[in-house]
């Protein structure tokens, strides 16, 4: 390794053994430019850059310390370490030196050629690594600077698509309406009132869900609103929906007669996580198959917890897919390109499952179908979430055992 360390020093003798005592480095090469003055020093160090300066206290005219504060004056691009040489033990001429940016302080003749080489070395690798630190903290302001940047473009954009997004679906709304006043009460069969029903509320519900996406792109995720709710009516109406928009498919709705499927729940919140777990049964499962939702108690849970689960026959999910499963963006690998899909439903239904203080696990076979488990506490849990998947009777596997009423 080579270094370039200028030699400040009125004493000629001195610049002699000190230049010895550099040449002698077993582990570096110095360079050594001598100077007998502070004004020689500060010429040299305006058109040359040096690693090092060796610098004698007492020199004539201006001192070591007062050439270390026009030093700083002089705003060089990389200021050398600095070790200053004096003849006494002053201990206030070492701290002076240190203030005014030097890195150690040595009492001539009271050192040895290793102690100086061990100094300087010590006082080179300082400043290096202060000069580093200071380029990662600037690195990463600067980072920093651009990711606020892209996250304000970002709100922006997601704001005006939201914008946009509400347009259509207020158009859609309005004209199912229009034509629910204009369509002859002749005419209006119960099939169609259901189906214009149907596109008004999933035209507000469309809504709904664009003004929570736009709220947690922002960080701006809402606490739940906790009401006392009835589980498998929800469920029950799901299917009912699915069952005329969806009937491709066949629905299987099972929960045991006379039991309690009440909770303190937000619905809006697990409203989200129903339709993303049924809807990813319908998407992935061939035409003519079965999805079975099934309630039931956790029996062995003081609280008896409410347990879910949504059954399909589908494509199911590879084994290498199933610990990243609800993990944002993740898809599965046996997943056509033609199926749409962003990969953040699952990761959002997990999130408002825990935020009940429950979990949402998953149990799949590829080519055999999925069952998605959820589990929830009727009311606010105390303490560490759950983190095991529930230990609950097996979900069907076989044919249905009775049809959504």
């Amino acid at each position: 390794m080579r270094l370039r360390v200028l030699l400040v020093d009125d004493g000629m003798s001195d610049r002699i053994a000190v230049s010895r005592a550099l040449a002698k480095d077993p582990d570096i090469q110095w360079e050594v430019a001598q100077v007998a003055s502070a004004e020689e020093a500060l010429a040299h160090l305006t058109g040359n850059a040096v690693d090092a300066m060796l610098l004698d206290y007492h020199l004539p005219g201006m001192n070591g310390v007062a050439l270390l504060q026009k030093l700083a004056e002089l705003g060089l691009p990389t200021v050398p370490a600095v070790v200053v040489l004096t003849g006494s033990g002053n201990e206030r001429v070492a701290v002076d030196a240190m203030k005014s940016g030097a890195q150690d302080y040595l009492v001539k003749d009271a050192f040895s050629p290793e102690r100086l080489r061990r100094s300087l070395r010590a006082a080179v690798d300082s400043v290096r690594m202060t000069r580093e630190l200071e380029e990662r903290r600037l690195r990463a302001e600067r980072a920093e600077a651009v990711a606020r940047d892209a996250l304000a473009v970002r709100d922006e954009l997601f704001a005006l698509a939201t914008h946009d997004l509400k347009g259509p679906l207020q158009i859609m709304t309005l004209n199912a309406q229009v034509l629910r006043r204009q369509i002859p009460a002749a005419a209006m069969t119960p099939a169609l009132e259901t189906r214009l029903g149907h596109i008004v509320r999933a035209a507000h519900r469309m809504g709904e869900l664009i003004d929570h996406f736009l709220e947690v792109t922002r960080g701006q995720e809402r606490p739940l609103k906790r009401e006392r709710m009835d589980l498998l009516a929800m469920v029950r109406g799901k299917v009912r929906e699915l069952e005329a928009t969806a009937s491709r498919h066949v629905f299987v709705l099972e929960a045991p007669e006379g039991r309690d499927f009440a909770g303190d729940w937000d619905a809006h919140a697990l409203e989200r996580v129903l339709e993303n777990l049924l809807g990813n049964a319908v998407k992935y499962s061939a035409a003519g198959s079965t999805v079975t939702v099934r309630l039931a108690v956790e029996e062995q849970d003081p609280q008896q917890a409410v347990l879910l689960y949504v059954v399909d026959q589908g494509i199911g999910i590879p084994a290498a897919d199933l610990p990243f499963v609800f993990e944002r963006f993740h898809r599965g690998s046996n997943v056509s390109q033609d199926v749409s899909g962003s990969g953040v439903g699952l990761a959002s239904a997990r999130r408002m499952v825990e935020l009940h203080g429950g979990t949402l696990a998953v149990e799949s076979q590829e080519a055999r179908g999925s069952t998605f488990i959820m589990r929830l506490p009727r009311g606010l849990a105390l303490g560490a979430l759950p983190t095991t998947p529930p230990q609950a009777a097996p979900p069907p596997r076989g044919g249905p055992s009775h049809s959504a009423p």
